[in-house]
């Protein structure tokens, strides 16, 4: 669950070089990748739902999340998680039991939680097709669907809205296999932080007694 969760997260703040496939998506999602490289760093602020109809669960959560490089800072307080990312380690922490894992990233991820590969995601693996353009919340965007190549995995299908001025993702809604859909929205952009490495390294002075577990 907390694997899939970062995955769905992630992803939106995630654009590809993308195979031959639908030309005008193609199009708009090369847009949006340079838009996205060309800075610095990102902060963004969104919201994360997860429902299951059948299930009859609905869970909603906000969190806040730093990007610089292949460096990211992930931190969703309702579920008490917290991941740091300096390019090379990954730290998880759970705030309720105050323990933290701490894996490389080559060894602990895979492909769509590895932010060094974020950019090129979609290029393995996914179709992509244009769908319309709609006004989100007051916000004009494009609609794209993105399903799997291949019947394994986790996802069934996703759909992103990109803002059409800014040229960046708003959001992202994600079908599992398991019946949840999960919804992420982005309420809020920063562009011009200034972060240093050390923001990106998980310290353990900070979190009086905590157990590690090392699993490099």
């Amino acid at each position: 669950m907390k694997r899939f969760l970062i995955f769905s997260i992630l992803s939106v703040f995630a654009m590809a070089g993308l195979a031959q496939q639908d030309a005008k998506a193609k199009e708009i999602l090369e847009k949006v990748t340079k838009t996205t490289q060309s800075l610095a760093s990102l902060e963004a602020k969104f919201s994360f739902e997860m429902n299951n109809a059948k299930e009859k669960i609905q869970e909603k959560s906000t969190g806040s999340i730093i990007l610089k490089d292949k460096k990211y800072k992930l931190n969703i307080p309702q579920m008490g998680l917290q991941v740091t990312c300096d390019g090379k380690t990954i730290w998880t922490y759970m705030v309720n039991s105050n323990e933290v894992n701490i894996a490389n990233l080559d060894e602990g991820t895979q492909d769509l939680m590895d932010p060094s590969k974020i950019f090129t995601i979609y290029e393995r693996g996914f179709n992509y097709k244009f769908i319309n353009e709609s006004v989100d919340g007051g916000v004009a965007v494009y609609n794209i669907d993105l399903t799997p190549q291949k019947p394994t995995g986790e996802i069934q299908k996703i759909k992103i809205m990109i803002d059409k001025q800014k040229m960046l993702i708003r959001g992202a809604n994600m079908t599992g296999k398991d019946g949840n859909v999960y919804n992420v929205l982005v309420s809020e952009f920063k562009t011009d932080g200034v972060y240093k490495d050390a923001d990106f390294v998980f310290d353990p002075k900070k979190y009086k007694g905590v157990e590690t577990i090392d699993m490099r």
